[in-house]
């Protein structure tokens, strides 16, 4: 495969009806929620860093209502990576950011088991190159999900670097992963203004990778552009061999999930 992203499919699919299983505290602003139901049979598996969308009840509702296949886009739905799928016990792993603001997080800050949201997916995700000597991996909190899928799915004899920008060194924890990992963890601090701000100043002071390295980029939209010109700019990392994404902006209450950066 080559460092390239599949472009994202743009026909709808079935929404699938799934009834929150578990709530489980990965760090205080990280939880993972197990979805069931009978309607994820056949979902996946998803891709590395593939995405989900989410539809989140509207206020007042006490459940959220199935999208139809030629209606208008769901003012609460949501763009996630599905982080583990099951299809014997049909259960499926997501990681929420709680990050005070917008129906996701206010949802996933109060979830309990027996609650029911809607789902379209599988998207494609991304597919890395293989025999690439090196694979840097750049997020913020929101990508860390997509960051893990792709550690676990890298070979075990290649070597992975993770620069992750969290909001306190609390978030700090121990990430699944396949190959040999070093992880670089970026205090933010509670100001979103300033996001970005962290990882690049790590990657300014980080010496140019090998030769053949792959990176895949995701975190606030600007800040991904900008993180994207250091690299090719600053340390010589072809275009061809860099993976953007941009996964939320400052100011945007629902950025779109095609942003490249490109």
């Amino acid at each position: 495969m080559t460092a390239s992203e599949s472009p994202a499919p743009r026909r709808r699919s079935p929404p699938r009806r799934i009834t929150v299983q578990q709530v489980r505290t990965l760090s205080p602003a990280m939880r993972r929620i197990t979805f069931a139901g009978a309607e994820l049979a056949g979902f996946g598996p998803p891709a590395p860093a593939g995405y989900i969308k989410l539809v989140f009840p509207e206020p007042g509702q006490s459940e959220a209502v199935a999208p139809t296949p030629d209606g208008p886009r769901p003012a609460n739905m949501r763009t996630y990576t599905p982080r583990r799928y099951d299809p014997q016990a049909l259960e499926l792993d997501v990681d929420f950011v709680l990050h005070g603001e917008g129906p996701a997080s206010n949802w996933a800050e109060q979830a309990q088991p027996g609650q029911v949201l809607y789902m379209m997916g599988p998207g494609l995700g991304y597919a890395f190159d293989a025999t690439a000597p090196l694979h840097w991996l750049i997020g913020d909190d929101s990508a860390l999900p997509a960051i893990e899928t792709i550690l676990e799915a890298l070979p075990a004899a290649s070597r992975a670097e993770v620069f992750a920008e969290v909001v306190s060194a609390t978030e700090e924890r121990p990430l699944s992963a396949t190959p040999p990992t070093t992880t670089h963890w970026l205090t933010r601090g509670a100001d979103n203004t300033t996001a970005g701000v962290a990882l690049e100043a790590a990657l300014r002071a980080t010496a140019p990778p090998p030769a053949g390295t792959r990176v895949y980029i995701a975190c606030e939209a600007m800040a991904m552009r900008r993180i994207r010109q250091v690299l090719i700019d600053t340390l010589g990392v072809p275009k061809a061999q860099i993976i953007g994404r941009g996964y939320w902006k400052l100011g945007a209450v629902n950025h779109p999930d095609h942003d490249y950066g490109e």
